[in-house]
């Protein structure tokens, strides 16, 4: 099932969901934000006979995967109407909206540009530029019902390229400066960053439950587990965005196992590996022989982690691996996950491969810890952002073939 798509024309280089609102880092160095009801307004003034499917597309996500919708799927062919709605929307909408000054509103000009990574978490931006770290209270007056950004503050001093957050933590990756990981859960209510790093180097990082996976390089990585401990003072959450969280970690990277380490059971090795990325329990890899895979990983034990023998076969985009289709950047979702080539976006989910893009992009963002927002999709392009919804339910299908959807 193809994603239901619509953009919106401006000029930005990063674009991110978060508390009912859509965050931009405009072209110009100032950081600013809209509501998304009021873009979401434009949108089913356009198609009012989606609107009520639009809504629970874009900006009520949970409405259809809760255990009250559970109930209401199961009713006869309602599942099958909703289909046949979802795909005639996928046919019909096709629509781009003006954004103008009017439209959103300027939180602060980015101090360092440009931007490399930007987080928004427990109702605070961290913004990772050239120049170090910053940090934006959304709600200072802790309103969970109105915004009003602080200005950005610095609190780490050098260059971030990758950024995280989870538990009243955020790990910062510095590239070859290496990974650095800081709380805000003090007397002061402010990131304060470790000083030394805990790697000497990180291009990127995933969470795996608590505990953190560092690449240091596209096709390596080291798992540092982390103490936890029952949460009390529990940061402010988006009602919109974030379960509360039941612990905060203690000590970081308490153990650690490393790539070779982690293979030993499987049937690939580290030299196999082209790209790699994770979810919470699941290893994903680009091989050098062109194949896309995945590993479930057994955290029974955490004395003893490992990936398992079996294998998960995905659908790959040419028979033969080249520069082209070599992994840029990756997201998760929902059962699957999106990957960033030279020239197209893939959402792998439910075993097909679907193009969803076909030009090169500046930016791709998935929300898999939102409550409202886990099915959406974010690409920033030079003159425009496009938002997809994803189809929320398991596609019946037996076909493990690239199924190329056409999104022009």
């Amino acid at each position: 099932m193809k994603t239901i798509k619509f953009s919106i024309e401006v000029n930005a280089i990063d674009s991110y969901i978060y508390s009912g609102h859509i965050f931009l880092v405009l072209i110009d160095g100032r950081l600013v934000f809209a509501p998304l009801s009021k873009i979401m307004w434009r949108l089913v003034s356009k198609y009012p006979e989606f609107e009520n499917l639009l809504r629970l597309s874009f900006q009520r996500n949970d409405y259809l995967s809760n255990k009250q919708s559970d109930l209401f799927w199961g009713v006869g062919q309602l599942r099958n109407v909703f289909a046949k709605l979802w795909e005639k929307a996928t046919e019909e909408i096709d629509f781009l909206i003006e954004f103008n000054e009017e439209d959103f509103k300027v939180i602060s000009e980015i101090p360092s540009m440009p931007v490399l990574d930007m987080k928004l978490y427990a109702m605070r931006m961290y913004v990772g530029c050239k120049e170090g770290l910053y940090e934006i209270l959304l709600n200072p007056e802790e309103d969970k019902y109105t915004l009003h950004p602080s200005k950005p503050e610095k609190r780490f001093d050098v260059k971030v390229t990758n950024l995280n957050a989870k538990s009243g933590e955020v790990i910062i990756s510095a590239n070859n400066d290496g990974l650095f990981h800081g709380s805000f859960l003090n007397e002061r209510n402010k990131l304060r960053v470790e000083e030394k790093a805990v790697a000497n180097k990180s291009i990127r990082t995933g969470w795996s439950s608590y505990d953190v996976i560092n690449y240091d390089a596209p096709s390596s990585f080291e798992y540092f587990v982390n103490e936890t401990t029952p949460i009390k003072e529990k940061p402010a959450y988006s009602k919109f965005d974030e379960f509360t969280e039941r612990k905060r970690i203690t000590e970081f990277g308490k153990s650690k196992f490393g790539v070779s380490q982690l293979l030993e059971r499987s049937n690939i090795r580290k030299d196999d590996i082209s790209y790699c990325f994770n979810s919470s329990g699941t290893g994903f890899f680009f091989l050098k022989d062109g194949r896309f895979v995945n590993i479930n990983l057994n955290k029974d034990d955490k004395t003893d982690l490992y990936f398992k023998s079996r294998t998960n076969d995905l659908p790959t985009l040419e028979s033969f691996p080249s520069k082209s289709n070599r992994p840029i950047s990756t997201c998760i979702v929902p059962r699957g996950c999106v990957v960033e080539f030279f020239d197209k976006v893939v959402l792998y989910q439910n075993s097909k491969a679907k193009v969803i893009e076909t030009s090169p992009t500046i930016n791709i963002r998935t929300y898999p810890s939102s409550i409202r927002y886990k099915n959406l999709i974010s690409v920033t392009k030079d003159d425009y952002i496009t938002l997809h919804s994803i189809y929320p339910f398991v596609e019946e299908t037996n076909d493990f073939r690239l199924d190329t959807l056409d999104f022009e």
